[in-house]
């Protein structure tokens, strides 16, 4: 009787499992949804200062320190655009807030096995997670944060083509930047206008800046026409960044059509899981039956 009991339990937690993911996943879309259209903080955004606030009571050990120096945190914490309210030392404080989270819950899961060598080896498991867990959010911030920005990136292209047939590029800059404030592109760009204005750089140093900030390889056709207009005169780049546009929504429609020929793919190794899980859980009962019968 007790095993029944502890089998329907699992299957009843799987079950839980599988609907807390899904209903994770649907208002997910939803936030994403929303802060594409300016109405809400970037979802993934929120996740990373989120979670340097919780760990702001924890010390930022020189080690954790020197290490995320090393990585590629510091620049995925400018692409994510948090880099002015996240430092290297709160990804320091954020892996050993998760790194004791993660490895508390692991040698409480190992300490219902009642085996001392599963909870040491669940714990230090844990800790590992929690040591990975803040790259893995702030990678994922980033790349949402550079996908938005080459989304945004033809139409903006358009908009400062045709300004710039009747006035400057960087009018045309400041144009779409004003009509189109809710864009990531658009902030980017108002970031490049601030260094104009108040650090006097030119307009063209200000966007090489971005390049390097973003190292986003649509962005470089930005840049060099920033460059060229700069240097020649911007009045013959209408044709210029009309044609760069249809090409990178060309690009863009492959890379969608490709996404949609992996998703099956990508599907089916959590569907096995839970088709495992279920077969593992029907097979133990119907072994037992068998058993009793006998």
């Amino acid at each position: 009787m007790i095993v029944y009991i502890i089998l329907g339990a699992v299957f009843v937690a799987l079950v839980a499992v599988v609907v807390v993911i899904l209903r994770l996943g649907r208002q997910r879309s939803k936030r994403a949804a929303l802060a594409e259209q300016g109405l809400l903080l970037d979802p993934d955004k929120k996740a990373v200062l989120r979670l340097a606030k919780q760990a702001k009571a924890f010390p930022a050990l020189p080690l954790f320190v020197q290490l995320v120096n090393r990585s590629e945190i510091p620049r995925q914490l400018e692409q994510a655009d948090v880099a002015h309210d996240v430092t290297v030392e709160d990804v320091a404080r954020m892996k050993l807030f998760l790194m004791v989270l993660f490895g508390v819950v692991g040698g409480v899961l190992g300490g219902l096995l009642f085996n001392p060598l599963l909870v040491v080896i669940f714990a230090i498991l844990g800790m590992v997670i929690g040591f990975l867990g803040p790259n893995s959010t702030i990678k994922q911030a980033a790349t949402v944060r550079q996908a938005k920005l080459s989304r945004a990136l033809p139409l903006a292209l358009e908009v400062i083509g045709l300004a710039v047939e009747r006035t400057s590029i960087d009018a045309g800059i400041a144009y779409y930047c004003q009509f189109f404030s809710g864009e990531v592109l658009a902030q980017e760009l108002g970031y490049a206008n601030q260094r104009v204005v108040q650090l006097k750089e030119r307009l063209d140093v200000a966007m090489s800046e971005l390049l390097r900030k973003n190292r986003n390889d649509d962005l470089s056709f930005l840049v060099a026409a920033v460059g060229q207009a700069t240097q020649v005169g911007g009045r013959d780049l209408k044709s210029m960044l009309q044609g760069q546009s249809t090409e990178l929504r060309i690009k863009r429609e492959q890379e969608v059509k490709g996404r949609s020929l992996r998703a099956p793919v990508l599907m089916t190794f959590p569907t096995m899981l839970n088709v495992m899980a279920l077969l593992i859980v029907l097979g133990s009962l119907a072994f037992l039956q068998i058993g009793n019968t006998k």
